[in-house]
């Protein structure tokens, strides 16, 4: 075989060059990215801890801002109670102006009573006339009356945002709510703190609401033109209560740059900073480091190269002269050629060793081809024809005897049911062993067919071997060895038949005698003459009953199996052994229910009875009974013979199934019977067991399938005699 030019990839010297450069290159980047992805992890979550922090602070802060001025307002409502409330106007005015002046982010204050309506209003940028103070301030939910209520932030006409902070008044004694207080407060100097914090050179923070409303930005010309930040993931998180985490998450932002984001919540209000930082700039050293780690491992790279080609070239050079040498050995096709060793290292040892492998195959391919003509010697004298058949049961090889049976012309690829015709003849391969008649070579054969199934993806891609055996001889055997028995069986029975026969024939002759005395004396009366005619004519007919059943079990029955009655067919075989018991002073019990249906041949079912029946009535004494009675177990029928004879010794109980064996005395049994039966319930897919204590009797119990009437079926002659 000319084998063509191999690629350089596919040389060893080629491997031992990418071996060499991937073992050093490999090994420097795992390293180069482990560190990469550590040093990333580590700058990553050291700016995002950074981060969270800072926005932690900030969210702290603006929470205690909010605290303080509510603690301010609640601790004026608490200890100016009455005066708040009251009808003094001037106390109220001084109170509030006071307060108005001592907490610098209070733009508006106003005081209302329970029921909202105002009583006293104070502001820092605008003068409050009488009639332009609101009789009535809009009701304030509070989820503690003892806590404060923050409204919605809102911008005034110059941009500054503000928002409501009311407090309760409570009665100092009562501890009832009598007014509130609500101060608007101005956010101007958080803004400035917001705007004021740096992240980085391009990172930004900006506050919301706890609608997602925008408060606050580093860049306030975001929120002077209301920016709808909603749609932020981070907003998204922190407007579906996500819990806050130093872990950010990466997005791109309105602008569309990639960004680090992170939030803290205020609490009370429930607010939401938020800090985002672009990714290049946080990334930035770690770009630096990346670039270095590429130099390193280029240089490493080529360095290695160079040492494996060098090292490969000296290490590869005996393998292909070893190659060579084997090329020629097999363009000469000389077998017992020798390859030359020129080292005496690992390849040199090799070229030893490939030597004696040379010598090996030498001697395993003339026993091989040995081996191979004694098994087509095996094949083809082993008696039985072969084929291998593939997944679709077409046929793809055969032995010589399989050929002589069926042609070996255009036998390739046919399919099995096409080859093999005939009476039960199954290429589906639905019962394994089944025999079958075929017309072979002009001549009616029974054969036995059986299948194994291979395993997948053999050379010649079969799935089945099919095995066919003649055995006609057999199957011959077994119908002259059950003839044999229902004969030796109808010899018992003749005696017996002959003793039953006698009594209407004696009738018969006795009536007779008197119609010829009435005759010769006088002339008897027409009436008479019929009533002896009658008798005569039902002993005849008795008479024509008893040979009937006698000729119905000797005749030669049709092969094949149908429907047998269990109950009917057992118990007109009992009949036939009712004289023989009677002479013995043996009863017979039968319990015989109809509709016990089975699926065999009833005259061999009859042969059965008769032999089971006979052993039981031959084994009883005098006095004892016979029990015969059939029944019904789910899908199976129980027939059973019981006696209360002698019993059979625990030594011989295995081999009263053995042919010729019998425990009667010599000429009484021939030791077919229970063989031959145990052979014919098996036909009939049942079991036969046998069960007998010395001394006590016998129970055999046959089992069999029931066959619903719907489900009958007719099987081939040839199928009859698989046993």
């Amino acid at each position: 075989m000319k084998v063509g030019p191999v690629p350089w990839w596919m040389r060893i010297k080629g491997r031992v060059l990418v071996f060499g450069i991937m073992m050093s290159i490999f090994p420097l980047l795992f390293l180069g990215l482990a560190s990469f992805n550590t040093t990333r992890l580590h700058l990553e979550g050291s700016i995002q801890e950074q981060n969270f922090e800072r926005a932690n602070a900030l969210a702290q802060e603006i929470g205690d801002f909010v605290q303080n001025m509510a603690d301010s307002l609640t601790h004026v409502a608490s200890t100016s109670a009455p005066m708040l409330v009251g009808k003094d106007q001037v106390a109220r005015a001084s109170i509030l102006g006071t307060l108005l002046r001592e907490e610098p982010y209070l733009e508006k204050i106003t005081a209302v009573d329970r029921n909202w309506r105002v009583l006293g209003q104070v502001a820092r940028r605008e003068v409050i006339l009488p009639g332009s103070v609101p009789v009535r301030l809009e009701k304030v939910e509070f989820t503690d009356e003892r806590s404060f209520a923050v409204s919605n932030v809102f911008f005034t006409g110059d941009g500054r945002p503000e928002f409501y902070l009311t407090v309760p008044i409570q009665d100092p004694y009562t501890r009832q709510v009598i007014g509130y207080l609500q101060a608007e407060t101005d956010l101007k100097g958080m803004v400035t703190k917001i705007a004021n914090l740096r992240i980085g050179q391009a990172g930004y923070v900006f506050l919301t609401d706890e609608k997602g409303n925008l408060i606050s930005h580093t860049d306030f010309s975001h929120v002077l033109r209301q920016e709808n930040v909603r749609q932020n993931p981070s907003v998204r998180g922190f407007l579906t209560g996500e819990s806050p985490t130093h872990r950010g998450r990466e997005y791109d932002n309105s602008d569309g740059i990639r960004v680090i984001g992170l939030f803290a919540p205020v609490g009370n209000p429930n607010w939401g900073v938020f800090i985002e930082q672009p990714i290049r700039e946080a990334y930035e050293p770690i770009s630096q480091f990346a670039f270095k780690q590429v130099g390193i491992v280029l240089f490493m790279g080529i360095l290695v190269t160079i040492l494996s080609i060098v090292f490969g070239l000296k290490l590869t050079r005996p393998i292909e002269n070893l190659e060579g040498e084997v090329r020629h050995i097999i363009s000469t096709g000389n077998p017992e050629a020798t390859v030359p060793q020129q080292t005496r290292d690992e390849i040199g040892r090799l070229v030893q060793s490939f030597n004696q492998l040379l010598r090996m195959l030498h001697e395993q391919g003339k026993s091989l081809k040995a081996e191979k003509e004694l098994l087509t010697t095996v094949v083809n004298g082993i008696g039985a024809g072969m084929a291998l058949l593939d997944a679709e049961k077409r046929i793809i090889w055969w032995n010589s005897i399989f050929a002589d049976w069926f042609g070996s012309d255009s036998l390739q690829k046919v399919p099995c049911d096409k080859v093999l015709t005939g009476e039960g003849i199954d290429c589906f391969f639905l019962e394994n062993g089944r025999v079958v008649a075929l017309e072979v070579n002009g001549l009616r054969r029974y054969i036995r067919q059986m299948y194994y199934g291979l395993v997948p993806e053999n050379q010649e891609n079969a799935a089945y071997l099919l095995l066919l055996e003649d055995v006609t001889q057999q199957v011959e055997l077994e119908v002259r060895m059950i003839e044999t028995d229902k004969m030796a069986a109808v010899g018992l029975l003749a005696s017996g038949v002959a003793h039953e026969i006698n009594n209407p024939l004696a009738v018969i002759s006795a009536h007779s005698e008197e119609l010829s005395d009435r005759l010769r004396e006088d002339t008897p009366t027409v009436a008479e003459v019929r009533e002896v005619l009658g008798i005569i004519s039902g002993q005849v007919l008795r008479c024509k009953q008893i040979t009937g059943q006698l000729l119905q079990f000797a005749r030669k029955g049709k092969q094949g199996r149908d429907l047998v009655d269990i109950g009917g067919a057992t118990a007109q075989t009992t009949t036939l052994l009712r004289h023989r018991a009677k002479q013995k002073q043996v009863g017979i019990e039968i319990d015989l229910p109809e509709g016990l249906v089975v699926l065999g041949n009833e005259n061999e079912w009859q042969q059965v009875v008769l032999n089971v029946l006979t052993n039981a009535i031959d084994a009883s004494p005098e006095g004892e009974t016979v029990q015969v009675r059939a029944w019904r177990e789910e899908t199976a029928i129980q027939v059973e013979v019981e006696d209360h004879g002698c019993g059979i010794p625990s030594s011989q109980i295995k081999k009263v199934f053995d042919p010729f064996f019998t425990t009667k005395p010599p000429g009484q049994g021939t030791g077919l019977g229970l063989f031959v039966s145990y052979g014919i319930v098996q036909k009939m897919k049942g079991q036969l067991a046998l069960a007998s204590v010395e001394g006590q009797g016998t129970k055999v119990r046959i089992t069999l399938p029931f066959q619903e009437v719907g489900e009958e079926r007719h099987e081939a002659p040839a199928a009859s005699t698989d046993s």
